[in-house]
């Protein structure tokens, strides 16, 4: 195993377009982990997210937000990268506007497909949070040993 450099880190998290995004839920004192379709520019993930626990949370705890990213052809051939950073949500309509053109046709496909037109705000994808996690720290792991789990059984 071993470390990625800070490029390798960066280079995994912009060629990905799924995450998993850990928020601490005080309430029931434990991780709630969660998918999420994203992209980074410029140091942070761009987001959006209908209502949800999710939303609940970040706002709850907007800090200490955790962020993975993997690839993984195999138990012997991965990378992985964490990130650590903090909610900002964006309610600026051109920001918004921005951030939502940031995943071109993607949201023809995902959660916004039926709200991608100008909903009732006046904004596309009203209703929906718009957001972004700067990350503080960002760290990666990689193996290339081959080892197979089948080799051991």
């Amino acid at each position: 195993m071993r470390e990625l450099s800070m490029d390798d880190i960066e280079a995994l998290i912009s060629g990905s377009k799924i995450a998993r995004l850990g928020i601490y839920d005080r309430h029931h004192q434990r991780v709630y982990i969660v998918p999420v379709s994203y992209y980074f520019r410029d140091g942070a993930a761009y987001l959006h997210s209908a209502p949800g626990l999710k939303l609940d949370l970040l706002h709850e705890q907007p800090r200490r937000v955790c962020f993975q990213v993997d690839q993984i052809s195999d138990e012997g051939e991965w990378q992985s990268a964490l990130g650590w950073g903090n909610f900002e949500q964006i309610t600026d309509p051109d920001q918004r506007m921005k951030v939502l053109q940031g995943f071109g046709d993607r949201l023809q496909r995902g959660p916004l497909r039926e709200r991608s037109r100008f909903g009732r705000a006046g904004m596309v994808a009203a209703g929906e949070t718009v957001y972004r996690i700067v990350f503080e720290q960002l760290t990666g792991r990689a193996d290339s040993s081959g080892w197979s789990a089948a080799e051991s059984d």
